[in-house]
């Protein structure tokens, strides 16, 4: 157990066992008083002694709150199952034992007219289980089962889209973004990673033979849909404002950017410049503007004296840096996009503004701090966030959010697209390795490979 879950249940014994031993202390023997909890966002009555200064409560009001099946007299024992988990405790014992391997105890299990009693914090350690509590000082368990998510985004401003990676593939799932609860969505399969739509009604996958599905988000069954036979390889997707096109890149270098009508399946070029390896595409809410980044290859060199299977042979990578470059398909009547960049920073592609007049990107430098940059469509390149080190970024909608090293954890930045406004929204403490928003929704943190999303102010854990 992390030492911040480990303080947050001693928090939570602290404030619920001084109000139970409150109304306990009065009895001379452990006769049960009831106290209500929170468990799943629910007020439930729960069962509680007093022994010595330490309130225990029923582990069968707690785990059957939580949703556990229990299974008695197991040599003189109780046995819970909880997710796919069989806990087992024994009365007077400081130990359980959970799938068969133990676990220690803060506080020994109390029998109590048949009854069995535990400490709040040793429930929720041998439960696997989250304890939060908001800034008014509220404390909650979150026993709902969730899911591991390899990859997360925003679906909607509810629901998160989470992919898990497995063996025979990968399999996305929908989770409820207050409550972490999951249903699957597809098993992917071969499938590429899936869209979202920006009005959240549909997302969309190309398989390994380039065809283009859709997915229909508001349907009951939820059923791809091929919408097109072209089978191009198709490197990226990206939805049109109106939810009614999809872009791409077209070819295995991402050649060519094209357009596809998602009613007909029609497709038509944007831009055929025969440049080589372009990605990060982006596009601006009227169709018409397009960043993206072009890394070109290293040059490969061999000696023509030594034999082939030697594979003796020397790569030089300079001037293969990803560069800035965009597109008006409304004036650039010739076809020719324009280089915006040429600094040899290596380049993180964020996005693009709305209205296409500017670009985004994270400039990495050898020892030097990473910062925020925007490049407009007439060159003109301007540090957003300079002072700090940036060590990941995303857009949504009129915002950036960035995560930046700070001395007591991670700071999140906000910037103001419109105005180039930056503002600290605080700090993160933990691994945390990305931020997830997108236009309208709460901002969510991947934190030791978990995902935490922002609540007013309290962090909810929704996937594990």
């Amino acid at each position: 157990m992390s030492m911040k879950k480990t303080l947050m249940i001693s928090a939570l014994a602290a404030a619920l066992g001084t109000s139970a031993a409150g109304a306990a202390s009065a009895a001379a023997a452990p006769n049960a008083t009831t106290v209500d909890l929170m468990i799943n966002d629910q007020a439930i009555h729960v069962r509680s002694i007093q022994a010595g200064s330490q309130a225990l409560y029923s582990l069968r009001d707690l785990g059957a709150a939580a949703g556990a099946l229990f299974e008695v007299n197991v040599k003189a024992g109780v046995t819970a199952y909880f997710n796919n988990q069989a806990i087992e405790l024994h009365a007077g014992s400081n130990a359980a034992l959970v799938d068969g391997e133990p676990l220690d105890l803060l506080q020994a299990v109390q029998s109590v007219n048949g009854s069995y009693y535990v400490s709040l914090e040793d429930f929720v350690s041998a439960f696997g289980l989250d304890a939060f509590q908001d800034a008014s000082g509220k404390i909650s368990i979150d026993a709902i089962g969730k899911v591991h998510a390899d990859n997360i985004r925003w679906l909607n401003a509810d629901h998160l889209l989470a992919a898990q990676l497995t063996e025979e593939g990968r399999i996305d799932y929908i989770v409820d973004a207050r409550t972490g609860a999951y249903k699957k969505l597809i098993n992917a399969g071969d499938a590429s990673e899936l869209t979202v739509a920006p009005n959240g009604q549909a997302a969309a996958y190309t398989n390994n033979d380039g065809i283009v599905f859709v997915i229909d988000l508001t349907k009951k069954f939820l059923t791809p849909k091929a919408i097109s036979s072209d089978n191009s390889i198709k490197p990226e997707l990206v939805w049109s404002a109106d939810s009614k096109s999809i872009f791409f890149l077209q070819g295995d270098k991402g050649s060519v950017i094209a357009k596809m009508n998602v009613a007909d399946g029609k497709i038509s070029k944007v831009l055929d410049d025969k440049v080589d390896y372009k990605a990060g595409l982006a596009v601006s809410a009227d169709g018409t503007k397009f960043y993206y980044t072009v890394t070109k290859p290293g040059a490969v060199t061999a000696d023509a004296n030594k034999p082939v299977e030697e594979d003796d042979v020397n790569i030089d990578n300079t001037g293969t840096e990803p560069q800035i470059y965009y597109f008006d398909a409304s004036a650039m009547k010739d076809g020719k996009a324009v280089k915006l960049t040429s600094l040899t920073d290596d380049k993180v592609f964020v996005g693009a503004a709305a209205d296409g007049s500017k670009a985004y990107y994270v400039s990495v430098e050898e020892n030097k701090p990473s910062s925020l940059v925007a490049v407009a469509a007439d060159k003109t390149v301007t540090k957003v966030i300079g002072n700090k080190d940036v060590l990941q970024a995303t857009i949504a909608g009129d915002k950036i959010y960035a995560l930046t090293d700070a001395a007591n954890g991670v700071e999140v930045v906000e910037v103001t697209l419109a105005t180039g406004a930056v503002a600290s929204l605080g700090s993160v403490e933990g691994n945390v390795s990305e931020v997830v928003a997108a236009a309208g929704t709460p901002t969510a943190f991947v934190i030791d490979d978990a995902v935490y999303v922002n609540w007013n102010g309290t962090l909810k854990k929704v996937t594990i």
